[in-house]
């Protein structure tokens, strides 16, 4: 599964400093509130807290134009005015365009009414995220729901998160393996006695496929604790939030993945063969 901001990771946007309420720009960039951070985040009149509320911000799939940053404050026009609220509880959205065909639903969810058929490269206007994985968008003035994979920005947050994850996962196993090899070494100076490690106990062990493991590999590096705030994406299986809430342990992972994957596809083989396919499961 996906992967929005998405392992607490945002997509980079080149912002200008400032932007008139002039003609607006259909390709300025978005913000909307990260619900699996904050359930609401005050709006301001200045980039600093105090008694300068104006408002207060918490539905999902509402954004707001950006006009500017300044330090950990984003600017944005609210309600017609110009206000700041504190960037690291939202998640910043850019226009984008499909990169396969996608059902256009009239709903966040997999059995809602298809609208149309959008076809690939269709430039989508996005309005805001919304539940269950979908992102809310505008094209031709009508309003819906896509799959965030989809979308090519999202796509590429998450390829970028897995990258990251990947070389964070790698320079973390390399520091365990020379830490182990130093102090093994130690004890060989220090002592002749040899000893076996207790195996770490686990509640739930879950499957050992081959195609399990491919798929973790690239969605979290293998890494428990990955987490995309775009959507809410979090673990080494990068499942939805309903399925595997944040803080998730281990064993609960392991075992809302293969349920997961038993109900959808049948089999973790038959899982690897639909992401080698599209890029996700």
């Amino acid at each position: 599964m996906f992967n929005l901001k998405k392992y607490a990771i945002a997509a980079a946007l080149v912002i200008p400093t400032a932007i008139g309420f002039g003609a607006k720009d259909s390709h300025a960039s978005k913000l909307a509130i990260n619900k699996n951070l904050a359930q609401g985040v005050n709006v301001r009149t200045e980039a600093k807290e105090g008694d300068n509320v104006i408002g207060l911000i918490d539905d999902k799939e509402k954004s707001y134009e950006v006009l500017g940053k300044e330090g950990d404050w984003t600017k944005i026009e609210f309600n017609g005015k110009e206000a700041f609220v504190v960037s690291k509880w939202f998640v910043e959205l850019e226009n984008t365009k499909l990169v396969a065909d996608a059902n256009f639903r009239d709903a966040a969810k997999l059995d809602s009414n298809v609208i149309d058929v959008l076809k690939a490269n269709t430039e989508v206007e996005v309005l805001g995220l919304a539940d269950n994985g979908y992102v809310k968008v505008r094209v031709n003035d009508k309003e819906g729901y896509v799959y965030h994979d989809l979308l090519q920005s999202f796509r590429q947050v998450r390829i970028e998160n897995q990258k990251a994850q990947q070389a964070k996962a790698q320079s973390t196993n390399n520091n365990n393996q020379a830490q182990a090899q130093a102090q093994s070494q130690t004890q060989t100076q220090t002592t002749t006695q040899t000893y076996q490690q207790a195996p770490q106990q686990q509640s739930y062990q879950g499957s050992s496929s081959w195609a399990k493991e491919w798929i973790a590999q690239r969605e979290s590096g293998g890494s428990y604790s990955a987490y995309n705030p775009n959507g809410g994406y979090y673990g080494r299986y990068q499942l939805n939030p309903s399925l595997v809430p944040y803080g998730a342990s281990p064993a609960q992972q392991e075992a809302a993945a293969d349920n997961y994957v038993a109900q959808r596809y049948g089999s973790w083989e038959a899982a690897q063969q639909f992401w080698a396919s599209n890029g996700w499961y």
